[in-house]
């Protein structure tokens, strides 16, 4: 892999494609279409509201139009070629969620799934007057040190429509919601 930082793309979506999304998540969490071997709350590293856009949705033709941005992204920046895209996770967190720090990266031995992450993208779906706090920071290599303490540096653009690229490898978080609701769409990948 060539770059190891984050990449974005502004106005990636337009406001009606981002509400088609929220439309399409949403009527998932509330039909409870959730992925069960992923808890909703993992004590402090986590607490979220998720489910996946499964495909042959309403959104289809966006979810491709987003992995075809994905794969673009990962050759040009990063130097391969993305093998596989899991099911895509549409989140949502209200007041109090939160996910500290963490990387997407797979690393499980013996893993049965055999699941490998390279490279994980988050979509802002809504407008960032929507909610405060839940801003998506990473330790970066330009970040700056105090004494024992890294200042992590948040995402350039987070505004509605946004797709926001980084190694899967890369610590990353969300933090906390401290008013109104913050809705992403993540997604991971395999490369070869």
């Amino acid at each position: 892999m060539r770059l190891a930082t984050y990449i974005y793309y502004p106005n990636f979506l337009s406001k009606e494609e981002c509400k088609r999304i929220v439309k399409e998540g949403t009527i998932n969490l509330e039909k409870g279409k959730i992925n069960p071997a992923s808890p909703h709350k993992l004590e402090e590293v986590r607490d979220t509201k998720v489910s996946f856009i499964n495909e042959g949705s309403v959104v289809q033709d966006l979810m491709i139009k987003i992995m075809k941005r994905l794969d673009s992204c990962a050759s040009k920046y990063y130097g391969c070629d993305l093998t596989y895209t899991e099911p895509i996770q549409y989140a949502e967190y209200t007041k109090g969620m939160f996910y500290n720090w963490h990387t997407d990266s797979v690393t499980k031995i013996n893993d049965p799934q055999n699941l490998k992450r390279d490279i994980s993208a988050s979509l802002i779906l809504n407008h960032s007057k929507k909610y405060t706090g839940g801003s998506l920071e990473l330790i970066t290599g330009a970040c700056k040190y105090t004494k024992d303490t890294i200042i992590p540096e948040k995402a350039i653009d987070q505004e509605q429509g946004t797709l926001i690229v980084f190694p899967s490898s890369m610590l990353h978080r969300v933090t906390k919601v401290k008013s109104g609701v913050r809705k992403s769409l993540v997604l991971w990948s395999a490369a070869k």
